[in-house]
Parts: structure tokens; sequence; C-alpha cells
């Protein structure tokens, strides 16, 4: 008994729509569709094993007088409908010869002819490449709609591996160039010039009144040899004093420093000590970087000197620090505190 056709035209389907009896097979149970296109079908059925937009595989049953014909076909459920109940999916990918053999048994219902098994296989053994016995191609938005998805996934993750590996080597770039070419120490301290006083002869150590601040020709220290033969060391600038390295009431030896003075009008300064060779590098007036702790900002400052010449031990050939180094004075943008003086600093040149 022939089966019953029913064909509806429909101007806003792009496929040729078919109420042809044919069979799927879901995750093992098996429905019949009343509606199938190129693009997909539908089912007055209830489905509970998949959701709208999940992907699974599925067979499709052509049945005809004594043979029907299995696809292995890719779908997609669009639509679950469980009042009617009804459900729709689409086809994903079909294969030329799918698509092919589609259009054959579509022409061949279309058309009345009896479609037979030596028909089919006549299909089956043809070349892919031959033209199409219908008159117009009918394409696969699906199919092209995947290829495209495909195409925009593979760009995109080409893009990411490009910024990826744009970034990594930056990060190299950067850490080259913060390790062979970038100067910095840590042996740099904030300074301010030093003046010294040094007993003229020996004797006891006696402090004088003590100032905040001293002028030149303030005295600061007395040394008594004995009664009769005493000396006033006086202040050799507007000075602070910083240090006793011979406490008041000990002993000093002629020529020893006996109060250590710190400039008190004159800017602090950050010194650091660098090898010759990173030092030969720097130019007056160059940038850098001030690190102090405790302080998460930099300070920023700029060369003021670069002294290259070594003390007189070093040119006896017994260098005092046990290298070739030269000092590198700065002047910070921004003034330090007094209460900064001998913080330990670490530089970066710019």
């Amino acid at each position: 008994m022939q089966a019953q056709i029913a064909h509806e035209t429909e101007i806003h389907r792009q496929h040729i729509r078919l109420r042809i009896p044919i069979g799927v097979e879901i995750d093992s149970t098996r429905f019949v569709t009343d509606d199938w296109s190129l693009g997909g079908f539908g089912v007055a059925a209830e489905i509970t094993s998949r959701q709208p937009g999940e992907r699974f595989p599925a067979r499709l049953f052509f049945p005809f007088e004594d043979f029907e014909i299995v696809l292995h076909v890719d779908c997609q459920m669009v639509y679950v409908d469980r009042e009617l109940p009804r459900f729709g999916c689409r086809f994903i990918g079909l294969s030329k010869g799918q698509l092919d053999l589609f259009r054959y048994l579509v022409d061949a219902y279309l058309s009345g002819e009896i479609v037979s098994a030596g028909d089919v296989l006549a299909i089956a053994a043809r070349d892919n490449g031959a033209e199409l016995r219908v008159r117009t191609p009918i394409a696969d938005p699906f199919a092209e709609e995947e290829g495209f998805g495909r195409r925009l996934k593979r760009a995109l993750g080409y893009t990411l591996l490009l910024l990826a590996a744009l970034g990594l080597a930056g990060l190299v770039a950067v850490g080259v160039r913060e390790r062979f070419f970038v100067v910095k120490t840590e042996d740099a301290v904030i300074w301010v010039p030093l003046a010294e006083v040094r007993a003229p002869f020996g004797g006891k150590v006696e402090a004088m009144p003590r100032r905040d601040i001293y002028t030149p020709g303030d005295p600061v220290v007395r040394i008594r040899a004995s009664e009769a033969r005493t000396a006033v060391l006086e202040s050799p600038c507007e000075c602070v004093l910083l240090e006793w390295p011979v406490p008041p009431g000990q002993y000093a030896r002629t020529g020893e420093t006996v109060a250590v003075m710190a400039a008190a009008d004159q800017p602090l300064l950050v010194r650091a000590r660098l090898p010759v060779d990173k030092a030969a590098r720097l130019e007056i007036g160059q940038r850098a970087e001030v690190y102090v702790p405790g302080r998460g900002e930099p300070v920023l400052a700029q060369i003021e000197r670069i002294d290259f010449k070594p003390g007189l031990q070093a040119l006896n050939g017994r260098p005092a620090d046990g290298g070739r180094y030269a000092r590198v004075v700065l002047r910070p943008d921004r003034p330090f505190d007094f209460d900064d003086l001998g913080t330990l600093v670490r530089v970066r040149f710019l």
C-alpha cells in the first residue's frame, strides 16, 4: 500500500515541508514524524529525555514496501511543547551523501515516481560531484551556520593564542630589560655633607651647652689637657650635632674625631655606590627613582654628581671597599625630612 503524501507550500519556509510518515529513533525510542524537511522534523509526541538546545545522535527510517532506509544523523532539539504534546528538531552537519539522498527522496515523492531498491543503490553509487536531479539546488543553512560557528570559534582561539604569545613576549622583554639594561643599586643612603670636629691635642672631652642648631663659631666641645692647657672647638657651619665618636668625659687622642656635625642649611641628598662599569652608563641630570622603606611611592630624583675619583688607599693599590666603585649623588625633587638622614634606600635609574 502506497504511503499517503501531503505537501504544503509556505512562502516563509526555506525548505519544502513534507508530511510523509518516516520514523525517527531518539535514545532507543522510536517516533513517527508528521512534518519534516531538509532542515529538520516535527513529532506529535511527548519526549522527556532531551531538552531544547541539546545535541544528540538519531536514526531516520524511510519505510518502503519490502525494505527501509536508515540514516544516522546529528540533531539539535529546537522546542518541546508538553501541552500538545509535540517537539521539533533540526539536522546538524548533514553530509553530501545524506543531502543527495534526501533530495532524491523529496523529488521522487513529489513527482510520483515509485522508489525501488535499485533506484536507491544507483543514488548511493553515483559520483557525489554529479549534477543533482532537482532543478534548483536546495541549500542547507544549518550546515552553513555550523561551519561559520566553527570558523568563528577557530578564529577566536587563534586570536587568544596570539594575545597570550604577545603578552608573554612583553613580559620576557621587560624582564630582560630590567635585568641587563636598567641600572639599580641597594647600596644607597639619604645623606648630607658632614663636618668632623677633631681634637688638636690629646685631652679629656667636655661638651659645651647643647643647641638644636649651631651657627658658625658656636662652641661645641672643649678639650682639656690640663688646667692650663684647654681648647674650645667651634662649629664650622650651620650644623646639627649628630654623634659623639668620643663621648664627653672620655680621653681623645690628637687628631681624633670627637664630634660629627651635619649641615642644616643644605637639603638632604641621596648618595649611592655603584661599580665603575655601571656608573659609566649614567649621566648627570639623568632621572632616578628612590625607594624609601615603608613608603609605597618612590621619590623622583636626578643625578647631581658622579665621582669616579678613588680614595688615597685605592691609589695605593689597596681599595678601601674591596673593589672599583664610583659614588653617585642624587638630589630629590621633593625634600626629605631631616629625620630621614641616614636611612638606607634603593635606587633605580631611569
